[in-house]
Parts: structure tokens; C-alpha cells; sequence
């Protein structure tokens, strides 16, 4: 369907009535539906809640001329499913915000995860990905605050270099606390062992990119 896709929303984007771009719409939601609607039911709740969360997805995708639709860039860097993926996940959000206030504290540009919780539970998974000592100390210095903030930016660097799809995988098992179960039928994975896998191999990567950077107690 990733091969298709890209077409697909082609002809929805240069459809030349409307009519045409009707039809276009339909198609390329009928090819996504599943994925769409096996995020709005990561987010939690009943039948009933999950498919407002799929309407309001669809509301938005559709709005402004597609506008979001628009800005998928068919470069290679990210499949259009992994892309679609990370905008159903950020629209839920808006929803769940827009209901009952913000979700979440301190959202960085690192696939708009909190830093700081990121940090406290790749420590807890991982043990010697971060030390402890990472964690933010009200009583710190202003030098010590200087070096939480330098590692804050390795930290969301090292994020934002990893490919769309692993941050996606980090925010769900993270961020949102999803099993491996529930986190493989979003992503597509075959079995929770393959997510399992893949964290490992993310978060290994993680730490390497840390230890380049001198970060304490990310060389295990």
C-alpha cells in the first residue's frame, strides 16, 4: 500500500474537479482506514470514543484543502504509513487537549516528547542509557543547570536524528506507555518480540550517539 499511496494522494492533490477529488479522498482512506483507526484506539476509551478520534482525523486531514495531507514529502525519508501514523498520533493529542486541556508538560521538538520524562524512563528501562543524575535538580547550580540544559540539547538532538519511525516507536512505549502488543499492531510489526527488538536496537543506537557526545553514563 506504501508504494500506492504516494499516487494515491497525487490524484487526490491535482484532482481536477470535485467530484474527482471526492473520489480520491475515499480511496485513499479506504487503503488507511486500519491504520487510522488502530491509533485512535492506542489513546484508550470505548467504541464511541475512538471513532470521534477517527472522524476528527479525518475532519483535519480534510481541512484547508488538505493542507496537512500536503506537507508529506515523497523523499524516502519517512513511508507515507509511518508519516500518516505520526499525524493521526499528533491529531489525537490535539483532540484529547482541546477536551480536557493539555496532555502533556514540555513537549520538545524530539518527535514532541517531554525530555524530562523520556529521560527518567529510558533510565528506568535501560539503566545505563542515562544516569541518574540527568534528572533535573531544583537545587542545582546555575553551572550544573548549564550542563542539564547542554545535555537536554544532545538528548533532543540525538531524537531528532533518529528516523520518524523510531521516534514514533519511543513515544508509544515512552511517552504513552503502550505494550509491545499494542504498539506492534500500530506500527505493523509482526509480533511484541519484534518491537522488543527494535527498542533494543533503538535504544542502543541512542547510546551511542550519547557516548559520542562525552554524555555520563550513556557508555555503559
Amino acid at each position: 500500500m506504501d508504494n500506492a499511496a504516494p499516487l494515491q494522494l497525487g490524484t487526490l492533490l491535482h484532482a481536477p474537479d470535485a467530484a474527482s477529488r471526492e473520489a480520491a479522498w475515499e480511496h485513499l482512506i479506504a487503503g488507511h482506514t486500519r491504520l487510522l483507526l488502530s491509533v485512535s484506539r492506542s489513546f484508550g476509551g470505548g467504541q464511541d470514543a475512538v471513532m470521534e478520534r477517527y472522524a476528527y482525523i479525518l475532519e483535519k486531514l480534510r481541512e484547508h484543502d488538505f493542507r496537512r495531507l500536503r506537507a508529506y514529502q515523497t523523499d524516502g525519508r519517512a513511508r507515507f504509513s509511518t508519516w500518516l501514523t505520526v499525524a493521526a498520533r499528533r491529531l489525537c493529542l490535539d483532540h484529547h487537549r482541546a477536551r480536557y486541556g493539555r496532555f502533556r508538560k514540555e513537549a520538545q521538538a524530539g518527535g514532541g516528547m517531554s525530555l524530562r520524562v523520556l529521560r527518567r524512563r529510558l533510565a528506568d528501562a535501560e539503566g545505563t542509557l542515562l544516569d541518574t543524575s540527568l534528572l533535573p535538580d531544583p537545587a542545582a547550580s546555575a553551572d550544573q543547570g548549564a550542563i542539564l540544559a547542554e545535555r537536554d540539547r544532545h538528548l533532543d538532538a540525538a531524537l531528532a536524528a533518529l528516523p520518524p519511525q523510531d521516534r514514533l516507536l519511543l513515544t508509544l512505549r515512552f511517552e504513552d506507555e503502550l505494550s509491545a502488543a499494542r504498539i506492534s499492531r500500530v506500527l505493523g510489526l509482526p509480533t511484541p518480540f519484534h518491537v522488543y527488538r527494535r527498542l533494543q536496537q533503538v535504544l542502543g543506537r541512542l547510546r551511542a550517539m550519547l557516548a559520542a557526545k562525552g554524555l555520563e553514563g550513556a557508555d555503559g
